[in-house]
């Protein structure tokens, strides 16, 4: 209804109506607020003392559903400017209800369920072309970016319009367009175009066809029907997704006849293979076979806790391993109470550096060479360093271990061996604490 409507305003001070309001029942187009009412309004053949009627749309319309009549109304009115589909931009309109209860109560009560009272809308006849097949979306319809990988998926699928971007036989409109029957055309030609027409004919039934198996069978969404392998069990979870294609060839019900056909094969062939374990080890009875699975997991628990002493052997000769295991342990008795503490491993040291083919090998002393490859450190930067802590010296006369630190960005106690060595072969000087 259009806010310039007169009939949407009250008759006196021509306000917008808001629920309740009154409608005169003898001046059918007399419609007051509450205010104007009780004042005692009258104009015209309207009289005060007229019988009225009190219109208050806030109870339900269908049985089974909390949506008031006027919400109803405020459905029907925003999707008939929206269109359907656009479930966000009719929610937008009712300002009482979300998307997805617009789209679910309009589906159940007017399309799924549609009421006695709701009008019936003829079938048309079977000499017109099928009418559109309307597709009903699922709870969020997918709307896939423009050329991403799920718009491939959906093969041009445009959830808003209910319909497919390319339809199959997309051009059989061209060879119909030039067809036009005249009075003067021969039997032969009217013939051939009432040809052209019947096989635009075939193709209309056949574009509805495969809408029809699409709809019947929620085809439209991929992520729906890949969900649907997570109901089978997981043993043929693997093999649904690989038979995919006998789904064209199979009818639903058939298919998951097949399906189980293959559980209860496999299920045979579990059978089977117990069977043959029991004739193995000698057992002649079903009975028991219970007692001997039941003695089979005693025997592999006793195995498996007499098999510590292998793991210490095998981990005697590796520490790291040797103390995680110990850990393990450890963890296992704390868990009952027990107190544990294990030493930590004292830390490995790096072998020596083999620096001999090194640039800068012949330019270092005996003891620097072996200083250097005990410590790790090239020749090339053992000099970098050694000149940088040498000129920082001569500056201030003496040195400290903080400041060649903060000189040498190394680790700290390759700079301590550095920097103690140095002072030891005479190269620089150790400041010297200050006593109290």
């Amino acid at each position: 209804m259009d806010a310039d409507d007169d009939s949407s305003k009250c008759k006196c001070c021509l306000s917008p109506l808001d629920e309740p309001y009154i409608s005169c029942a003898v001046c059918q187009r007399t419609l007051l607020c509450v205010h104007c009412f009780a004042r005692g309004y009258e104009e015209g053949n309207h009289k005060n003392f007229h019988a009225f009627e009190v219109v208050k749309n806030n109870f339900p319309l269908f049985a089974g559903s909390s949506w008031t009549a006027s919400e109803e109304k405020k459905l029907v009115d925003a999707i008939a400017d929206c269109g359907i589909g656009n479930w966000q931009d009719v929610s937008n309109q009712l300002q009482t209800r979300s998307r997805k209860e617009c789209e679910e109560h309009y589906y159940r009560f007017y399309f799924d369920n549609p009421q006695p009272l709701l009008p019936v809308l003829p079938m048309p006849e079977i000499n017109y072309p099928p009418p559109p097949v309307i597709f009903k979306l699922s709870e969020d319809p997918p709307r896939p970016a423009d050329g991403s990988v799920s718009q491939l998926d959906y093969s041009g699928y445009m959830a808003a319009r209910g319909d497919f971007q390319v339809e199959y036989d997309n051009y059989a409109e061209m060879d119909l367009k030039d067809v036009h029957f005249d009075v003067d055309d021969s039997e032969t030609e009217q013939e051939l175009k009432l040809a052209v027409v019947n096989i635009y004919w075939n193709v209309l039934k056949e574009r509805h066809r495969r809408k029809r198996i699409i709809r019947k069978y929620g085809l439209i969404n991929v992520r729906k029907v890949a969900s649907l392998q997570k109901h089978y069990e997981r043993t043929l979870q693997h093999r649904v997704s690989a038979l995919a294609p006998l789904t064209r060839l199979l009818k639903p019900q058939e298919f998951d006849m097949y399906l189980e056909g293959l559980s209860y094969e496999q299920e045979l062939q579990a059978d089977i293979s117990r069977l043959q374990e029991f004739h193995m080890v000698g057992i002649t009875k079903l009975s028991l076979g219970r007692i001997y699975y039941k003695l089979k997991k005693n025997r592999e628990n006793v195995k498996i806790r007499h098999r510590c002493l292998d793991d210490v052997l095998t981990s005697v000769q590796d520490g790291s391993a040797c103390k995680q295991w110990l850990q393990q342990q450890a963890a296992i008795q704390g868990m009952k109470g027990l107190p544990h503490s294990i030493p930590p491993l004292p830390r490995k040291t790096a072998p020596p550096l083999d620096i001999a083919n090194l640039p800068g090998y012949d330019k270092l002393g005996e003891r620097e060479k072996e200083v250097c490859s005990n410590i790790r450190l090239v020749p090339e930067a053992y000099m970098d360093f050694k000149r940088i802590l040498v000129v920082e010296c001569n500056k201030v006369g003496s040195l400290r271990l903080a400041q060649a630190r903060n000189l040498i960005k190394i680790d700290v106690n390759k700079t301590r061996k550095l920097f103690d060595f140095l002072v030891d072969e005479g190269v620089i000087v150790k400041e010297q604490a200050i006593g109290k």
